[in-house]
């Protein structure tokens, strides 16, 4: 089978300079860094094993993260590499070593075309409780990014500790023009002790999270549930998909879109789920011999395979419910999303959000057109043809 992913996220370190309740990594746990900072791939390895074939993938991006991915004494080679190569570049940092002098750096490295991502849970200190908490840190560094003129970009972590406050952060970021997207609370690495007390349920993502997400066309749209027609991505898309999953532009849960990589070379399909699942290890194939030969990528990019509600939901295809949810909480990857709110009787069910969700991705589809993650088809499907959607549905593009 041949794959088009979009995303490499590569957590190139699991050392980190900060001890925090809700790191995502296992980068505070001693042993771990010890066995890791034996074990990295080299810059040759992540060159040779990565960089290189992940263009054959149709890769576009390559995230830099940790741990803190700063700490390595290779990271402004390895930005500059990446550049080089001819990928969209992100940094994922938690703001310690982000100086305004590094900052510069990292822009003359990257001729100035990294994007910054920060952490930022809350605006607001009470409610913050994670890696910037008791600090102004991470804001100043997005003045600071925008007065050099680095891209700038918010990942929210949601969990019950910000269900008050998550729309005032969302509306500071549309208000400053940053964009953002949410991840969910899991239990990975420092946060295992957090995920039972603090994770977020189907009504604090019905009451609090969704609406705000709904709202605005400058978060990434791959979140969940996401209640995007699928006549309507067909025929703005042409089709594209990843396997089951549609592309031009990515929607709905991350899995199918993104490559995620740990320090180790070992790959899996979301950040959130790489210490949980892996398809292999780069040192053993290259990112996209492994791929192409890889049972697990086959199994879980095809969403026709999905159980209980997202099985028989209409939105099945154009959102596919969060595997990580679905894996921390069932224990199987391909089961339903249990903290998806929709009731779905059947194929048949549309959800009341449809229609928005349907106008605010016509409006993204700006954005993502202007930021290079959207092409409109050289043209349209042909009158009267069933698209791939179609088909899927048993219904013709743009019923």
């Amino acid at each position: 089978m041949r794959y088009q992913f979009q995303v490499v996220y590569f957590e190139a370190t699991r050392r980190c300079n900060l001890r925090c309740p809700m790191c995502m990594t296992g980068s505070n746990d001693p042993r771990k860094i010890r066995r890791s900072a034996r074990e990295e791939l080299t810059l040759e390895e992540i060159r040779d094993r990565i960089m290189l074939p992940a263009r054959r993938l149709g890769i576009h991006t390559m995230g830099w993260s940790g741990g803190e991915f700063l700490l390595r004494k290779d990271a402004l080679q390895l930005l500059r590499l990446t550049v080089e190569l001819g990928f969209k570049c992100s940094v994922l940092s938690n703001c310690k070593r982000l100086t305004r002098e590094r900052l510069e750096k990292i822009r003359d490295v990257t001729q100035g075309r990294a994007r910054i991502v920060v952490g930022l849970n809350a605006v607001d200190e009470e409610n913050r409780w994670s890696r910037d908490n008791g600090s102004d840190r991470t804001l100043r560094v997005l003045r600071d990014c925008a007065e050099l003129g680095l891209g700038q970009h918010v990942v929210i972590t949601i969990g019950k500790y910000n269900t008050g406050s998550f729309e005032k952060t969302v509306e500071f970021c549309v208000k400053h023009n940053i964009a953002y997207n949410r991840s969910p609370l899991v239990p990975r690495g420092s946060g295992s002790g957090c995920f039972e007390g603090m994770g977020f349920d189907r009504n604090d993502l019905e009451r609090h999270f969704h609406p705000a997400l709904r709202r605005y066309p400058h978060g990434y749209v791959s979140y969940t549930p996401y209640f995007l027609s699928p006549e309507l991505h067909a025929q703005v898309s042409g089709d594209v998909r990843n396997n089951t999953v549609p592309q031009n532009p990515s929607i709905g849960c991350w899995v199918g879109s993104w490559l995620t990589i740990n320090s180790e070379g070992d790959v899996s399909v979301c950040p959130v789920l790489l210490d949980a699942l892996s398809g292999g290890n780069v040192r053993a194939k290259p990112i996209d011999e492994l791929v192409e030969s890889s049972p697990f990528f086959a199994e879980i990019t095809d969403r026709s395979r999905l159980k209980g509600r997202c099985g028989r939901c209409r939105y099945q295809y154009t959102c596919g419910g969060c595997r990580a949810m679905a894996f921390y909480h069932c224990g199987d990857y391909m089961e339903e999303d249990p903290t998806c709110f929709f009731d779905p009787v059947d194929r048949s069910t549309v959800s009341e959000h449809e229609a928005e969700t349907n106008r605010v991705f016509k409006q993204y589809l700006l954005v993502a057109r202007a930021a290079g993650a959207y092409k409109p088809p050289a043209r349209g499907p042909l009158e009267g043809a069933p698209s791939a959607a179609g088909r899927l549905y048993g219904k013709r593009a743009g019923g």
